[in-house]
């Protein structure tokens, strides 16, 4: 009995533990002002500060059942080496499209360089995505079946902290504090952007959003925040 008792409170603590404990906060964005600071982040599509929070918005697009995406990023803004990137996020409920947080080198060289992302696709799917690119090629690494166990509408009724940590040796993802998934694959050599994106298929075709004036849902970012490791 003893042993059992030890090793559940050492599961407890373990899961207490922060994936930013020990690191040096080096960025942060709560969305406070009216409008995205131009500052901090690149836009495209309608990305926008709704009630605080960032609105990646699905738009009408030239043809009725043809729509328009919208992303923000920081590329040439922020970048940062080997670290811990989370945010807080509504995702999307309905299908279609999808969603993404991601970290990214800007370029496929020097090699190898690396991609990290949580991506949802609606009704509580999300996936965890790795693309190493090295003197071969690009590889996509993903799981057969999502590590991120949300279910009943759990992951687009309120918001969760989605966390991407990219360290020497391994691409770790995390949900709400604990970790889902590790990978341990070659580092990237050159700092990361942050990139959330709200995407549509090639042509931006939805058959099940025909109104041209009632769209899908947006994705919400409440806030986004990085740390360096010392």
């Amino acid at each position: 009995m003893r042993p059992l008792v030890l090793s559940c409170l050492f599961s407890a603590v373990s899961a207490l533990a922060a994936p930013s404990m020990g690191l040096k906060p080096v960025w942060e964005e709560n969305f406070d002002g009216k409008e995205l600071d131009e500052k901090k982040w690149n836009k495209g599509g309608a990305a926008q500060v709704v009630d605080g929070k960032l609105s990646l918005e699905i738009t009408p697009g030239v043809k009725p059942g043809f729509w328009n995406g919208s992303w923000a990023n920081t590329q040439g803004k922020f970048e940062s080496m080997q670290g811990y990137f989370e945010a807080s996020i509504r995702m999307i409920q309905t299908k279609g499209r999808w969603a993404e947080f991601t970290i990214r080198n800007p370029d496929k060289v020097p090699l190898p360089a690396a991609s990290m992302s949580f991506s949802a696709m609606g009704d509580d799917k999300i996936d965890t995505n790795l693309w190493i690119t090295d003197e071969v090629g690009s590889h996509r690494m993903t799981p057969k079946t999502s590590p991120v166990n949300l279910q009943g509408g759990v992951s687009w009724k309120k918001f969760h902290t989605y966390g991407l940590q990219w360290t020497l040796k391994n691409y770790i993802f995390f949900v709400d504090g604990r970790e889902v998934q590790r990978m341990t694959r070659p580092s990237a050599v050159k700092p990361m952007y942050i990139h959330f994106g709200h995407n549509l298929p090639e042509g931006g075709l939805l058959k099940d959003f025909s109104n041209p004036k009632a769209g899908p849902e947006p994705l919400q970012v409440d806030w986004v925040k990085a740390y360096k490791i010392p």
